[in-house]
C-alpha cells in the first residue's frame, strides 16, 4: 500500500450486509441478480419520476381543497387559488411524500425486493463518514459558484429569447430562498434535503445507474446517469450546475460500495443550501467568493476525492483474491464468502487534508 496510509482494516461480519455465506446448491438455486434498466427503460423511469411529482402535487392540492370545502367554504376558484398559494410548503411536502413512497415501491418491484442487499446498504466506515462530511462544503460551494456563473449567461439569453422566462418558475433554488425566510428550518430540511436525497438516490443511483453502468460500462454509465439526474432539475442553469454533483455522488457510491454514501452526501449538500438560504442567510454577505477562495475550495474537493479513492472499499475472498463483478452492481454474491477491506488514512494526513478546507472557510469568512 501507499506510504501515505497506515494500517489496513479488514471487517468480517456475519450479517448479509458485509459477509455472504456459501451456497452449495446448484446454479439454478442461486438468486437472480437483476442488472437494472437499459437506456430506453431509464428514460421511462426519468419521465415517470416527473409524472409522480406532478401527480403528487395535484393529489395534495386536491386534498387541501377537499378539506377546505368540507369545512364549509363555498366553491370559489379565485379564493381557492389564493389559499393554495399560502400553502406552498405543504404542497411541496405532499409532492415529496408521494415521490419517495412510489420510488421505494417501484425500486423494490424492479429489483426484485430486498433493496438493502441489492443497493449495497452497508454501514459506512468511520474514515468514509469523515471524508464525505469534508466533501459537503467544497462540493456545494463549487456547484453554487458554477450556478452563479451560468445565471449570468442565462440573463443574457433571456434578453434575446424572453419566451424562455417561464422556465424560471421551475427554479428550485428561488423557491427555497423565498420559503427560507418564513418557514421553520426543520420543515425545509425535510422537504428540500431528506426527501429529495432519498427519492432521487433510489431512482438515479439505485435503479437507473445500476442498469446503465451494467450495460454501458463504468464511465459511460455514470455519465449517462448523471445527465439524466441533472435534466430532472428542469431549469437549464440548475441542471448544468448539479451535473458535477451527480458524477461525484456516483463516484462515492462506488468507492465506498455503500448506498449510504451518496444518500448522506446528497442530503448534506441540500441541507447546506437550505441553511444558507434560511438561518445562515443573514451572515452570508453578498454571496461572492474571491478567486483565491475558489482555488482553495477546488483543491479541497480534489484532495478529499483522492482520499476516497485511496481508501476505497474492496471485497476479498477467503483465498485472498479481490472479488469484483467489474463494477456492474454493488450486490454481493451469496455463493462466495467475502470480507470487506479498506485502507485507512494516517491521522497526520487526515489533518493535512483539512488545511485547504479550513483555508477556504477563513478566506470566505474574511470576505463577509
Amino acid at each position: 500500500m501507499s506510504g501515505y496510509f497506515s494500517r489496513e482494516r479488514s471487517a468480517r461480519n456475519a450479517i448479509n450486509s458485509d459477509t455472504s455465506t456459501p451456497n452449495h446448491s446448484n446454479n439454478s438455486d442461486r438468486p437472480v441478480r437483476r442488472r437494472g434498466p437499459g437506456l430506453p427503460e431509464s428514460l421511462l423511469w426519468f419521465v415517470g419520476a416527473w409524472g409522480v411529482h406532478f401527480l403528487g402535487l395535484l393529489f395534495t392540492a386536491g386534498l387541501l381543497i377537499a378539506v377546505l370545502l368540507g369545512s364549509g367554504m363555498p366553491w370559489n376558484p379565485l379564493e381557492l387559488g389564493e389559499f393554495l398559494e399560502t400553502q406552498q410548503l405543504t404542497l411541496l411536502a405532499g409532492e415529496q411524500f408521494w415521490f419517495v413512497l412510489l420510488a421505494l415501491t417501484a425500486a423494490w418491484l424492479r429489483l426484485g425486493g430486498n433493496l438493502s442487499a441489492k443497493l449495497g446498504s452497508r454501514p459506512l466506515a468511520g474514515e468514509h463518514v469523515f471524508l464525505l462530511t469534508c466533501l459537503i462544503v467544497p462540493l456545494a460551494t463549487v456547484c453554487s459558484v458554477f450556478h452563479a456563473f451560468l445565471m449570468q449567461g442565462w440573463a443574457w439569453l433571456l434578453q434575446r429569447a424572453p419566451e424562455l422566462a417561464w422556465l424560471d418558475s421551475a427554479q428550485a433554488m428561488e423557491v427555497m430562498q423565498s420559503l427560507g425566510q418564513s418557514q421553520p428550518t426543520w420543515a425545509l430540511l425535510l422537504v428540500f434535503a431528506v426527501a429529495p436525497a432519498l427519492g432521487e438516490e433510489l431512482i438515479f443511483r439505485g435503479v437507473i445507474g445500476r442498469g446503465l453502468v451494467a450495460r454501458w460500462g463504468m464511465i459511460p454509465g455514470i455519465l449517462l446517469t448523471s445527465v439524466l439526474f441533472a435534466a430532472a432539475h428542469v431549469h437549464p442553469v440548475h441542471a448544468l450546475a448539479v451535473l458535477p454533483m451527480g458524477i461525484v455522488l456516483h463516484y462515492v457510491y462506488y468507492t465506498t460500495k455503500s448506498f449510504w454514501a451518496p444518500l448522506y452526501l446528497h442530503f448534506g449538500n441540500n441541507a447546506f443550501a437550505v441553511l444558507m438560504s434560511g438561518p445562515l442567510s443573514a451572515h452570508g454577505g453578498d454571496g461572492e467568493i474571491t478567486f483565491s477562495a475558489l482555488l482553495t475550495v477546488l483543491l479541497s474537493l480534489v484532495v478529499f476525492l483522492a482520499f476516497l479513492w485511496q481508501t476505497r472499499v474492496r471485497y476479498v475472498s477467503e483465498d485472498g483474491e479481490e472479488w469484483s463483478d467489474g463494477g456492474l452492481t454493488l450486490e454481493l454474491p451469496t455463493e462466495v464468502p467475502l470480507h470487506r477491506s479498506y485502507s485507512c488514512l494516517s491521522w497526520h494526513l487526515s489533518l493535512g487534508g483539512l488545511v485547504p478546507l479550513v483555508g477556504f472557510l477563513i478566506a470566505y469568512s474574511a470576505h463577509l
